[in-house]
């Protein structure tokens, strides 16, 4: 008897780790992805040891290529920077290398259930029909608005949280080649800069500003006069802050800037029918604040494989999303001087507890097993 077909849409993140750890129990897998070549997507994002414990499983599949070196998965145990392209690509090749099927350039429209089977419709006039479907397809998911709408639910586009992020990578300046290879941040009034290392040369950056006019999500990065034009924006706003960011804002490489949008919380009943679930920011989108994003992604992908379509929303996925908003409006006050010392007291207690930063890292890493 053949093993039952599965079909994912979305090949960000989540698709991938979930093709995988399907194929491992005996499913199989098949990906669409809307894109029709997977290239540039984004600055970077930062791997925490709860991310690396599932792609732990995944190790034998292949290494994680960060900018000048291969990672073995299974020697990292410690947060890890990487080019977000990087992981994409590296993602894609394990699947390809599993004998996972994937079809670029499919963008879903529609979804059909039956009985004993369902069927995805895409824009260029083809379909599909498996045993079940997992919408990964993100935020603006395809899968979400019509898995709601089959439901009778009406839902409309992402709200604009009135935050944007700004992101480059950079050569990292000689300044912080002598400290240790870290996560930092700065912190300014309505401004929130991060930075931590995505190679033994270079740094990743990101600005987390408040902005009233909506800036759409496009992912794409800026060349030419925009480049210069968001590097001289970023300048005059970071005017004050230590030198070494501002060397890192002039030479970056690459920049891409984005507005961080939000969805109301899904009830239990909304996010799965009988053979149709989402998962990642189809499901439960968050802001990157927490550095979970990924992870609680993966989390669910193994909940979904070990309890395959009997999901229900856990307390610690609700909690991280509401923490990573959280962690945003904290950060990025705005207000005036005042507020802006205040929130500096808070986290000058917060991290100067050297044994509560631990507590709270061991909580936020331990799963998700």
């Amino acid at each position: 008897m053949a093993p039952p077909t599965v079909l994912i849409i979305g090949c960000g993140v989540a698709g991938p780790v979930l093709s995988l750890l399907l194929k491992n129990k005996g499913y199989q897998p098949v990906i669409y992805e809307k894109v029709r070549v997977l290239g540039e997507a984004g600055a970077s994002l930062m791997l925490n040891p709860n991310g690396m414990k599932v792609l732990n499983l995944l190790s034998s599949h292949g290494k994680l290529f960060r900018d000048d070196e291969a990672l073995p998965l299974a020697d990292i145990w410690h947060g890890t920077g990487i080019h977000r392209t990087n992981m994409n690509i590296s993602l894609k090749e394990m699947t390809l290398d599993a004998g996972i099927e994937m079809y670029e350039g499919f963008d879903l429209v529609d979804i059909k259930e039956g009985e004993a089977s369902i069927t995805a419709h895409f824009s260029n006039g083809q379909s599909a029909t498996a045993s079940f479907l997992v919408g990964c397809d993100g935020i603006k998911a395809a899968s979400r608005r019509i898995l709601l709408r089959n439901s009778g639910t009406k839902e409309g586009p992402p709200v604009f949280t009135g935050l944007t992020q700004t992101a480059g990578i950079s050569k990292t300046p000689r300044a912080l080649l002598e400290e240790p290879a870290t996560m930092s941040n700065w912190y300014g009034d309505a401004v929130h800069f991060i930075a931590y290392p995505v190679s033994t040369t270079h740094t990743s950056w990101a600005v987390t500003l408040p902005q009233r006019e909506e800036r759409p999500e496009t992912w794409k990065l800026a060349t030419g006069v925009e480049l210069k034009a968001h590097k001289q924006s970023l300048e005059d706003r970071l005017e004050g802050f230590e030198p070494a960011l501002l060397e890192m804002v002039r030479t970056a490489e690459q920049i891409i800037s984005f507005g961080l949008f939000d969805r109301a919380e899904l009830s239990v009943d909304e996010w799965f029918s009988t053979r149709c679930v989402l998962i990642g920011d189809a499901a439960h989108p968050t802001s990157p604040h927490l550095g979970q994003g990924r992870t609680k992604h993966w989390r669910t992908a193994i909940i979904l494989v070990v309890y395959f379509l009997s999901l229900m929303v856990t307390p610690r996925t609700s909690a991280l999303v509401k923490g990573a908003r959280n962690k945003g409006e904290e950060r990025v006050v705005t207000g005036g001087p005042e507020l802006c010392r205040a929130r500096d007291a808070q986290l000058i207690v917060t991290l100067g507890d050297a044994e509560e930063v631990q507590r709270g890292n061991d909580q936020l890493f331990r799963e998700p097993f």
